[in-house]
């Protein structure tokens, strides 16, 4: 992680996601995007979202991703449940929560921020 302040840092999902048969997300994302008009648009198409299906760490993050659970818990989760294999930890949950925020798929929040 960049610094251990970020590890207080509480994840939260923006997009309407379901579980597949195994237990994966697939998270929802309208392929118009979420204006009235385009809402209006998605209604006539057969498949209004893109889906995008995660493995079992992204899945596991993603069901974290609550907007009270921290990114600490998250890691020790990680660590908890796939041991070794997913070393280097930090690195990985760092790396795939950029690339959610810069997806608009999750948003951020300090604790600090919320009591203000």
């Amino acid at each position: 992680m960049k610094q251990d302040s970020a590890l207080s840092y509480q994840p939260r999902r923006l997009l309407e996601w379901q579980e597949d048969d195994r237990g994966h997300a697939v998270l929802l994302r309208p392929k118009l995007g979420g204006s009235r008009l385009a809402r209006w648009c998605a209604r006539h198409l057969q498949n209004p979202c893109y889906r995008i299906r995660l493995d079992d760490i992204g899945t596991l993050v993603w069901k974290s991703c609550d907007g009270s659970t921290t990114l600490l818990s998250i890691l020790q989760s990680m660590r908890e449940h796939f041991g070794t294999s997913v070393e280097p930890a930090e690195e990985r949950l760092w790396s795939f929560l950029q690339t959610m925020r810069r997806s608009r798929l999750i948003e951020l929040s300090c604790p600090e921020s919320k009591t203000r």
